[in-house]
């Protein structure tokens, strides 16, 4: 409540018209007399709001910013006056205790008067030399403005025409370390702004803030510095403005604000996201290929089976892990040679890191070439970052090569290089990274066949070649079978959630008498398949798909008819167990082992209605 009977408070010794607001009580709290004149105000409550002619989103964006800065000024807000048109105020904010705000009001029409009394009586008075004319201007601005600038958070000070400081704020002094008197009179640019952070000459003629009133323009610069007495550089943004005094060019004012602290936080800010960026890329290449490597893993079965074949398997598994040399593995189409290189990395003394595999016939010699040895951001066209090459994945573990056959000959030269250095390049990168790691290639065809044709070299296949390992066909171990069939059906029961179902004598016959033209690999679809279709705890078996005697099966072929007939029909049983089902866990889609999305693609396909199934 305003109280016109109140003794003289400290506010009335304030030049300006101010007043101490509550926003959150929308409540004017004191008003010195300049105030009261200024807004006509009367004894008792007043609420804040009925001043203003500008919006109340205004007002509040205003508040905010006082708030934030400690201290803020704006020419945008509006105000009833005494007289009928509202008067053109300079609007200062100070935040003050208990969220109080002080306002004060610089009444521009009384600085307009003032000018032009001044002009006059500085018309009457000759001999006045032009630079009192200035230094008399800004000792009148300094004097207006003197309560604003001490407590202004940013740097400021005057300039005139020639440079010369002509007043230095309290934050200035403080940031530069030189006092109001160490500068006043003395021209600013050869103390502290003479050169540029890399220790360059800065020319007074380059300088912004003398293009600022040698061109009449505002000057705005965001990444600048200052020079601080000790010698101590400080990283500033700045504006510097043109004043006028009298229609003649004054100076300049600069606001300018210490920057050093939030660019070097900035800095370390960039270093740490970088390095989490290029940490967490190498981190999604690694996770990516390790979750690649444990869906191949569900499907190997370590090494089971009791044959001769197999005792002696495992014996040169267990040599070859202990010799940590390179090996080959050779063998017919799904013999076991992935699982046999899994067996001897995970006896070998690297089995703590990943083993990290790469498909020599699935990709072309260049995209090979990237995905072996990696490669720099930039290093060839779509190179738009830096990727991980498997040669590293596998420092200090195990490099798979499977169907090494298929590596192109220029990459052969470039691996054999890569074994007998321990070291490589990364496309792109003139820098040696060194590697240590155990080959293990794998081959379904004769390699010394193909470096006597001249498709292999010689030198990579002896480098390759010094432990030799064969994975004899499963026809060759008929012993395995019964043992190979167990596991199978146990794991697919266990994954798949399916009944218990046994192995019967006759299952067993059934197996024995087939000649298994795809080996292990196909044992394990059949099993799992007659797992999935069986009935009532029986298993049955179509790996003679045509019909013929299962011993004949290596020699049928399939009209496409026949096999999309027996696609169909497979379909259709499998909708049948999971009760018209297609995904979740009992779904067809899981029998089936494939995804949702191809199950449901080929139920349209063949045009089947997975209603009548339930």
């Amino acid at each position: 409540m305003l109280d016109d009977s109140r003794p003289q408070a400290v506010l009335d010794f304030q030049p300006l018209a101010a007043m101490v607001v509550d926003p959150r009580a929308n409540r004017i709290l004191d008003a010195n007399t300049a105030a009261r004149k200024l807004f006509n105000l009367s004894a008792g409550d007043i609420r804040f709001s009925d001043l203003l002619i500008s919006d109340a989103g205004e007002m509040a964006v205003y508040l905010d910013a006082v708030s934030h800065y400690g201290c803020y000024i704006s020419r945008a807000l509006h105000f009833h006056g005494r007289k009928d048109a509202p008067p053109r105020l300079q609007t200062y904010g100070a935040q003050l205790p208990d969220h109080q705000v002080l306002l004060s009001f610089l009444d521009l029409e009384d600085v307009d008067k003032r000018t032009r009394e001044t002009e006059q009586e500085m018309h009457h008075k000759g001999g006045l030399t032009q630079w009192q004319n200035i230094y008399g201007f800004f000792r009148e601005v300094e004097a207006q403005n003197h309560l604003i600038l001490e407590a202004a958070g940013e740097g400021i000070y005057g300039i005139n025409a020639q440079g010369q400081a002509t007043f230095v704020n309290r934050a200035a002094q403080e940031m530069l370390g030189w006092s109001a008197d160490d500068l006043i009179g003395r021209e600013l640019h050869p103390i502290i702004h003479h050169k540029h952070l890399n220790g360059e000459h800065f020319p007074a003629h380059k300088c912004p803030i003398y293009a600022s009133f040698r061109k009449d323009e505002t000057m705005r610069v965001d990444d600048d510095v200052f020079w601080r007495k000790d010698g101590k550089p400080i990283l500033v943004e700045y504006v510097s403005t043109p004043i006028y005094d009298h229609n003649v060019l004054a100076g300049a004012v600069v606001i300018f604000r210490d920057v050093t602290e939030r660019r070097e936080n900035e800095r370390k800010l960039r270093e740490a996201l970088d390095e989490v960026k290029e940490l967490k890329e190498k981190l999604e290449q690694e996770n990516e290929y390790l979750l690649t490597e444990i869906r191949s893993a569900r499907s190997q079965t370590g090494i089971v089976g009791v044959s001769p074949a197999i005792r002696s398997l495992n014996i040169q598994i267990g040599l070859a892990a202990q010799s940590n040399a390179h090996v080959l593995v050779s063998g017919p189409p799904g013999s076991g040679k992935s699982m046999t290189v899994s067996a001897i990395h995970e006896a070998s003394s690297r089995h703590r890191r990943p083993l990290v595999r790469i498909n020599c016939s699935e990709i072309n010699s260049q995209a090979f070439e990237a995905e072996l040895f990696g490669y720099r951001r930039g290093a060839f066209a779509g190179a738009s970052r830096d990727k991980t090459g498997k040669l590293i994945m596998a420092n200090n573990s195990t490099l798979h090569l499977d169907e090494i056959t298929d590596l192109p000959r220029d990459i052969q030269a470039r691996l054999h290089d890569v074994l007998q250095s321990g070291r490589f390049q990364r496309l792109g990168s003139g820098e040696d990274t060194t590697v240590s790691l155990n080959v293990v290639a794998t081959t379904s065809r004769d390699l010394s066949a193909e470096v006597r044709a001249g498709r292999f070299r010689q030198d990579l296949y002896f480098m390759l070649n010094l432990f030799s390992i064969r994975c004899e066909p499963l026809s060759e171990r008929p012993a395995d079978i019964p043992y190979l069939a167990k596991h199978f059906l146990d794991r697919t029961t266990r994954r798949l959630r399916l009944p218990k179902t046994r192995l019967t004598r006759a299952n067993i016959d059934v197996l024995n008498q087939y000649g298994w033209p795809g080996n292990v690999r196909e044992l394990e679809n059949v099993i799992e398949r007659a797992a999935i279709l069986a009935q009532g705890g029986r298993l049955e078996f179509d790996f003679h798909l045509s019909g013929s005697s299962p011993a004949a099966g290596s020699d049928v072929v399939l009209t496409n008819d026949e096999l999309r007939a027996l696609e169909r029909k497979n379909l259709e049983n499998a909708l049948a167990r999971a009760k018209g089902k297609v995904s979740g866990a009992h779904g067809a889609a899981a029998m089936l082992g494939i995804a949702p999305t191809t199950a449901y693609s080929r139920i349209r396909s063949f045009c089947i209605d997975p209603a009548q199934f339930k």
